[in-house]
């Protein structure tokens, strides 16, 4: 079961749903989002995809290596590097251009600014920035925030399942009460967006873990019972996929259920099973398409600092202007890999201690 695990087509998908957010993004400020791909592209929501993604293989990695330091160290390399890099390089185009020289900037607040960007901060925009390209360094980073909670909430989430479960059965309906809860707070919420989403409380919630949290915790949930999910889903993509298909188009439609980053709840299962399925479907895949070489997370680090390049020299309601701006971004996120991200990944300690599993 550990090699069946192990073989999944997730490299792949991630970059599927890195290059979705790529293409809205790129689609969205160059003001052609009408094109027909990009409304195609909403079949794939990258960030719940991510997000799912993500509780799914970070749990598997704590229960690997439980270790604090170890595991922080891990998920540190495999965030941070990149980040940082990307980051400076972000600054230093802004820099290039001549931008800075056309705003007033206060040392303090520009040195607060990058530090923010630089750690756990990157949702935070100062307003001398409110005129370059789309407006913020780099707007997709929110989710490095939201991201970065969730791995401090797993060794917290193991410990409550210590103390409450300690059986399968009871570790799933502390983890089945959890996602209801938190499906219930991201309804509420996203309920409240209208109405509410100029608030600096709305907008702070927003970059909390609490109303994507359900997203993750059923990736948790998926691994955790992985046995049973892959006896169901497991080479049945041909199949499930066009059913999602159908499906979020239906719900959309008739339903008037949302399919992108708010995505309805009763959808956003449909797409986890889609997802799922996907992965444990010709397993082999994505290393034969990419021989083990993961650039999603550069693709989706880079894209908005050069579209906002872009914007800034002129792109703007033409829609050629989107595939350039992706293929920019795949040789970006292609250095981003090979330079910085794969040796960092190198040096990650080794799972040395496993947690027992209830």
């Amino acid at each position: 079961m550990k090699q069946i695990f192990r073989l999944n087509n997730f490299d792949l998908l991630r970059l599927i749903a890195a290059l979705q957010v790529a293409i809205h993004h790129a689609a969205y400020h160059f003001e052609v989002e009408s094109a027909w791909w990009s409304d195609l592209s909403q079949l794939v929501p990258g960030v719940p995809i991510f997000f799912f993604v993500s509780g799914f293989l970070i749990s598997k990695s704590y229960e690997s290596n439980s270790r604090l330091g170890e595991y922080a160290l891990n998920r540190g390399l495999r965030i941070f590097p990149a980040l940082w890099v990307c980051t400076l390089l972000a600054l230093v185009s802004v820099w290039k251009v001549g931008y800075f020289d056309t705003v007033s900037v206060r040392p303090a607040q520009f040195a607060a600014w990058v530090v923010g960007q630089l750690t756990f901060v990157q949702f935070f925009n100062p307003d001398f920035m409110r005129n370059f390209g789309s407006g913020v360094l780099n707007g997709s980073l929110w989710t490095i925030t939201v991201e970065l909670q969730f791995y401090v909430l797993i060794p917290i989430l193991y410990a409550a399942l210590r103390r409450l479960g300690g059986s399968i059965r009871r570790d799933r309906i502390v983890l089945l009460t959890l996602i209801a809860l938190f499906i219930a707070f991201s309804e509420v919420f996203h309920a409240l967006n209208e109405t509410r989403s100029e608030q600096i409380a709305f907008k702070l919630t927003k970059v909390t873990f609490a109303p994507w949290f359900y997203m993750f915790l059923i990736g948790v949930l998926v691994q955790r019972d992985f046995a049973l999910f892959h006896r169901l889903l497991a080479n049945r993509a041909l199949v499930i996929l066009p059913c999602y298909a159908i499906a979020s188009w239906a719900a959309s439609h008739f339903l008037g259920w949302k399919i992108g980053n708010q995505i309805h709840p009763a959808m956003y299962l449909v797409l986890v099973a889609a997802v799922f399925s996907a992965a444990y479907s010709a397993p082999s895949l994505s290393e034969r398409l990419l021989h083990k070489n993961d650039i999603s997370y550069g693709v989706y680090i880079y894209h908005i600092p050069i579209i906002n390049l872009m914007m800034f020299n002129g792109c703007l309601k033409n829609a050629k202007d989107v595939p350039i701006a992706v293929g920019l971004t795949l040789v970006a996120a292609t250095l981003s890999w090979l330079v910085v991200e794969r040796p960092a990944i190198r040096r990650k300690k080794r799972p040395l201690q496993s947690i027992a599993a209830s």
